[in-house]
């Protein structure tokens, strides 16, 4: 007899796990790993610790000075892998580019940029080197946020070190709107490799043992954030889900998969893609759960694989009685190296209003609650358990040839150094 998906159980994990940072390498995450090997094993599975190196930072000093017209602090957060300065800072005219306008960028040398908003490809942010740049300030694009605590992939500050710091909206339009344009910026972190793992449970199947559907979640955060629902919410959503599966006779072996390092560039996911590539072709779908447990919102899910998988769950949704928004595109998650070699892969996240706090202070167990497992926990369960006693496997083994290449446009644009990546 199975047992049933359990919201309040399923929120009482995502606040075991939302009370301490988990960057990648840091104490935090480590506490994380004990306490889901803890509720895997009182669930009945067996617990396998994949390890792994990975580059990660520590932000030491972090000040933005205004110099002139007028002089005050504002109040910023360094992005990890964009570079140091000198312990007393950098001096420079603070100019304000929009979003790197050609016109605006247009005559400078040396100065600190304040942009709008993120840099949107690496393209771009390489294009930057000629201007040789003393820093880079980013405003926040809307006025409800804290500055982000986030950091670029280690693999783009080889080859682009600008240090770069996040600041307010408002702090941003003051600064434009009274034309600041002398400021010092002081940026210091240490870089270094820290060990952590992947945390891999599995459920044999009972007839068709070698194909596997592998749901995974990762349980790393950005520095210095608690990461309520990005991704304590996915994680509790995966230790609810194999949890409520353990008495069911599977046909297909499920592994359940908890990452480390997707807030560092993937590096959990690739690292396991890379470990089981013998067996890829067994991998017959990938389930991700990222971003979960609002409790104002609605359920969406992102199929990186064949149209008729979108078509499925749009039924299934239907058949449930659950407003399921489905779309075809990439994730922005741990599904993109396994759709990246083929594999057909799923996301499935919460829209909350609380979403607008991610990589931020702010993300944290305040807006969360059992409903917002409920709807999603039900979906995700459902398709789980139908795809994986399916006699014959529903869906293609394909990714189709116009989504890889928006994986390839993906990896691209954030600078992935990626082996073995197919093409489109």
């Amino acid at each position: 007899m199975s047992s049933e998906f359990l919201e309040e159980e399923a929120h009482s994990f995502l606040m075991g796990l939302a009370s301490y940072e988990r960057l990648a390498g840091t104490p935090g995450e480590k506490e994380a790993c004990k306490y889901i090997i803890s509720i895997m094993e009182k669930a009945g599975y067996a617990t396998l610790l994949e390890e792994f190196t990975v580059k990660t930072f520590r932000i030491l000093r972090n000040e933005l000075h205004v110099l002139e017209p007028w002089s005050g602090q504002i109040d910023c957060r360094g992005v990890g892998f964009s570079g140091s300065t000198p312990e007393e800072g950098v001096v420079a005219p603070l100019r304000y580019v929009e979003t790197g306008d050609p016109l605006l960028l247009s005559g400078t040398r040396g100065e600190i940029l304040l942009f709008s908003e993120s840099l949107p490809t690496v393209e771009k942010l390489f294009e930057l080197s000629k201007y040789e740049p003393s820093g880079i300030v980013v405003s926040e694009g809307t006025p409800f946020r804290k500055p982000s605590q986030v950091d670029r992939p280690f693999e783009v500050s080889r080859r682009f070190r600008v240090p770069t710091v996040f600041i307010s909206f408002e702090d941003a339009f003051r600064l434009v709107r009274n034309n600041a344009s002398k400021a010092r910026l002081v940026l210091t972190q240490d870089e270094f490799d820290a060990d952590t793992c992947n945390i891999v449970v599995e459920k044999k199947g009972v007839k068709y043992p070698e194909e596997i559907i592998v749901v995974g979640a990762h349980y790393d955060t950005v520095y210095g954030v608690k990461g309520g629902i990005d991704n304590a919410g996915g994680v509790a959503l995966l230790m609810e889900l194999a949890k409520s599966v353990r008495s069911l006779d599977l046909k297909r072996t499920v592994r359940f998969v908890f990452f480390s390092g997707e807030e560092l560039g993937l590096k959990g996911s690739f690292n396991y893609v890379e470990k089981h590539k013998d067996e890829v072709e067994k991998i017959m779908m990938m389930i991700n759960l990222d971003v979960n447990g609002g409790a104002i919102g609605g359920c969406n899910s992102v199929v990186t694989g064949p149209a008729e998988v979108k078509t499925y769950l749009e039924i299934m949704s239907k058949e449930l009685g659950v407003n399921l928004s489905v779309s075809q595109d990439v994730y922005s998650s741990d599904s993109v190296p396994f759709s990246n070699k083929g594999v057909p892969s799923v996301n499935f996240f919460r829209r909350s209003g609380a979403g607008v706090y991610g990589h931020t202070p702010d993300d944290d167990a305040r807006f969360t609650a059992p409903v917002g497992f409920k709807m999603i926990g039900m979906i995700v369960r459902e398709f789980l358990i139908r795809i994986a006693n399916a006699e014959s496997f529903p869906f293609k083994h394909e990714v189709p040839e116009d989504v890889k290449k928006k994986i390839q446009e993906y990896l691209k644009n954030r600078g992935f150094e990626v082996p073995g990546a197919t093409s489109g």
